[in-house]
């Protein structure tokens, strides 16, 4: 238990640090439910990336660590869209990585697909859905507020 906890501080504490003015860095916090084991919690996704010139669109790196039972991490890299820019904009993503949400704890191959709309200045809704492909894989749900600094 404590080399998550002293992951999670060191990555939390990384995200905090100044970063080039070209990157951007997010922390959502939210719900998540998983189906292999059962289990619903919490979890936390670290992201930070960079804009495309020239086109609505951004390259980004997360980290999703989950607070559930039988715990569990994704490490992927994903291209976000966005549809409206500003206050009220929207966007939507998919990404592949490597995680561990099977229950037997083995890391695999996992891929993510989302979506999300902004309801106040830098903090917007964001729905995720994982899927791990190798053997006993698991698919998660993920429901939380983002915030981007």
């Amino acid at each position: 238990m404590r080399p998550r906890l002293l992951l999670a501080a060191t990555l939390v504490a990384l995200a905090a640090l100044p970063g080039p003015t070209w990157a951007s860095s997010s922390v959502a916090a939210g719900g998540l439910t998983t189906n292999a084991p059962t289990s619903t919690g919490g979890a936390i996704i670290l992201s930070s990336g960079a804009s495309i010139p020239a086109v609505p669109l951004e390259v980004q790196a997360s980290l999703m660590t989950a607070l559930v039972s039988g715990g569990g991490y994704t490490l992927t890299g994903e291209i976000r869209g966005f549809t409206g820019g500003g206050f009220g904009g929207a966007y939507v993503g998919a990404g592949g990585g490597i995680g561990n949400l099977s229950s037997n704890h083995a890391t695999g191959p996992v891929f993510t697909v989302f979506a999300g709309k902004s309801v106040a200045p830098f903090t917007s809704i964001e729905l995720r859905l994982y899927r791990q492909t190798s053997d006993n894989g698991a698919t998660a749900g993920f429901a939380g507020l983002r915030f981007s600094f």
